[in-house]
């Protein structure tokens, strides 16, 4: 008895994997100024300011990144239609 599934030898296939990383610029680590402040007043009125302006860049930075991903992959979808 002979497997007809059997006679016919089988192709493998290699899949690649192709990882495009966003540009080096644009993910950066984000600043994190120290805080010197010796007692809550100083803290509130020197150490909170530079804290959110670091917050405030670093959140930027998270933004510019997600426009950028949206408008590849807006670019990506209309290649493919």
């Amino acid at each position: 008895m002979l497997l007809t599934g059997c006679a016919n030898r089988t192709e493998w296939v290699a899949t690649q994997v192709v990882v495009k990383l966003p540009p080096a610029g644009l993910i950066v680590s984000c600043h994190k100024p120290e805080i010197r402040g010796t007692s809550p007043l100083i803290t509130a009125s020197e150490d909170v300011p530079k804290l959110k302006a670091a917050l405030s860049q670093c959140a930027q930075q998270a933004e510019d990144y997600l426009q950028w991903r949206a408008k590849h992959e807006k670019t990506k979808r209309d290649d493919n239609d």
